[in-house]
């Protein structure tokens, strides 16, 4: 067993964009958890139990940990993470225990690569940023393991599809943690919408009001923290120094490595407004309105937009507003906009009425067309027991949330990102005359105006983007006769990190 060496701190603004070519192959050896009592029902006496890997541990991630812990059936034996410091005190944690966990022990990796190539390690949970999620998905399960990859599955559209190919053809089971999909009162209600019970579906609406403050402008380049390897945290990315004051979760907001809310809290509600339409494909055609506005920061991506997807005719419409109601309140505690009741969640409306949903996804109801309740559904579900039950029996077919539904709600959000990005400012009056012909989507953006104005943006000043219109190629993915939009639907890989 070789030892895992924590590398010297290394200037960010002489790092060859080249990156480090070796790699640590270090790990800390586990006597790992006691496994859960035989004879449960996804660990039967003659089951082993599923030995589980977490990678990035710092948020996300631990709560990953402290999930699957609880899963009959399941052992965490491994944690691996490119902060020495995170790693470390992740590794304390698990060893301490807590609440209702029990103490064990865990081998602890920097080098992804090293983790996936143990033998000791059946299955890998994944909770990096955006930008590696694709990469780490594809490495672990071509070194033959089970994957569960956080949300968005992708950082760009060909990640996904590439993903896809590759779970298909490995057979490993790979899952995607969009958890709604594991929520009974959730369940029931896209049965109800399946079978009529709204009547014809007239428009599926994707709902993501959260208060996201400013993250701050600096002068220049910044040193990441001392204890994280940076070039692996970059990974498959182009080599740059870092361009904000906090190298964590801001990167949320950097188009570099992150895709805005669209596909932070976003991808919740797109995959669940895709879900509703039962549109088991990528769309037709897309376009996007919005920008960041409010307030100036190192950040690149959307605060406020909404983006329309066509999907066989019927619209998939998803907002997306980080600004509080009104611009008197940002001195306080932000209070955000709602539609119909909801300022995180889906409202899907049909000639009967509407169903909405909200974010603890454990209750959903249906609403008439007068506006009141007729029926309601609750109940939640454990979306990280459905992983370790289909891995426990290598079985794909029983996941909630199979990798496919992944990459196609993922592409979805990526899509609205490039028709942001390969937009032009227009005026108020402009971007009338764009959504003329789109009643839904020129109704959002009134509201969307409305809401702007009553932060006291200025719309001559601050214009909104409006967004290249796309017409997907769904065999592809990518945006047909319109090569530069295609460019952004891929991403070559720098060395050592492609897949």
């Amino acid at each position: 067993m070789h030892s895992d060496t924590r590398p010297s701190r290394r200037s960010f603004l002489a790092a060859s964009a080249l990156g480090a070519a070796s790699l640590s192959l270090g790990a800390t050896p586990a006597r790992g958890q006691e496994p859960a009592a035989a004879g449960s029902p996804l660990q039967p006496a003659t089951r082993a139990p599923v030995r589980l890997a977490v990678v990035g541990v710092r948020s996300r991630g631990f709560e990953h940990v402290n999930a699957f812990a609880r899963v009959p059936g399941c052992r965490i034996v491994a944690l691996c993470d490119v902060d020495d410091d995170i790693l470390q005190q992740r590794a304390a944690e698990c060893r301490k225990g807590g609440g209702s966990r029990a103490p064990f022990e865990v081998a602890t990796y920097r080098d992804p690569r090293a983790l996936f190539a143990s033998a000791d390690v059946d299955a890998v949970a994944i909770a990096t940023p955006n930008h590696t999620h694709a990469m780490l998905a594809a490495w672990a399960l071509t070194a033959g393991k089970h994957v569960y990859v956080e949300k968005p599955v992708s950082h760009v559209v060909d990640e996904g599809q590439r993903l896809v190919e590759l779970a298909a053809r490995s057979g490993k089971v790979c899952a995607t943690g969009t958890q709604a999909r594991s929520s009974r009162a959730v369940q029931a209600a896209m049965q109800f919408v399946h079978g009529g019970g709204l009547g014809k579906v007239t428009c599926s609406r994707g709902l993501c009001y959260k208060p996201r403050r400013p993250i701050g402008r600096v002068a220049g380049p910044q040193f990441a923290p001392a204890s994280v390897d940076y070039d692996r945290w970059l990974g498959p990315v182009a080599y740059r120094p870092l361009r904000r004051a906090n190298l964590h979760y801001d990167w949320h907001w950097d188009l570099h490595t992150g895709n805005g809310d669209l596909g932070n809290q976003g991808i919740h509600q797109m995959d669940l407004a895709r879900w509703a339409l039962g549109w088991n494909a990528l769309p037709d055609r897309v376009l996007s309105i919005g920008g960041r506005l409010g307030y100036a920061d190192d950040g690149d991506s959307p605060n406020t937009q909404v983006v329309w997807f066509d999907c066989g005719g019927i619209p998939l419409l998803f907002e997306v507003r980080g600004l509080p109601k009104g611009k008197a309140e940002q001195a306080g505690k932000w209070q955000m906009d709602r539609y119909d009741g909801i300022d995180i969640g889906n409202v899907i409306h049909g000639e009967r009425g509407t169903v909405r949903i909200g974010a603890n996804y454990d209750r959903a109801a249906f609403f008439d067309v007068d506006g009141k309740q007729q029926q309601e559904w609750k109940g939640g579900g454990d979306h990280f027991a459905n992983f370790v039950e289909a891995v426990a029996a290598n079985d794909p077919q029983r996941l909630a949330a199979p990798i496919v539904d992944g990459h196609r709600s993922s592409a979805f959000c990526h899509y609205g990102i490039v028709s942001h990005r390969l937009g032009a400012m227009q005026s108020p009056d402009g971007v009338a005359v764009a959504t003329k012909d789109l009643p839904p989507l020129a109704e959002a953006w009134q509201r969307m105006r409305d809401h702007l104005l009553a932060n006291g943006v200025d719309l001559s000043a601050t214009p909104v983007t409006v967004g290249r219109a796309l017409a997907i190629d769904k065999a592809s993915g990518d945006v047909a006769g319109d090569a530069e939009a295609s460019a952004l639907c891929h991403r070559v890989s720098r060395e050592p990190y492609t897949f």
